[in-house]
């Protein structure tokens, strides 16, 4: 695997988990997310999962985010709008528990 590569999917991974984790109604950027990811990576590996990240806010219908406009840089803004969709208590797998 090559090192960009590893890169993009370790940036994509930790920003949709900060996303993930944000307070319902809290605005940001994926700027934001990049910052808080703590990953280190060059501009066009940052570039491209930012590209993806906006493809997937607005192609998935189950994810709880919303793009709201733009901010004064130009960079998309979204919003989250409910919980994690993943994480719930009901025992989805099956068995006895």
């Amino acid at each position: 695997m090559s090192k960009k590569s590893y890169c993009f999917l370790l940036l994509k991974r930790r920003a949709c988990g900060v996303a993930f984790n944000l307070a319902i109604g809290q605005d940001f950027t994926f700027n934001d997310l990049n910052l808080a990811s703590g990953v280190t990576c060059s501009t066009k590996v940052q570039q491209d999962v930012g590209r993806w990240f906006a493809y997937f806010v607005k192609h998935k219908p189950s994810v709880p985010f919303v793009i709201i406009g733009k901010n004064s840089n130009g960079n998309l803004v979204y919003r989250k709008t409910g919980p994690n969709p993943m994480r719930h208590k009901s025992n989805w797998k099956g068995g006895n528990n």
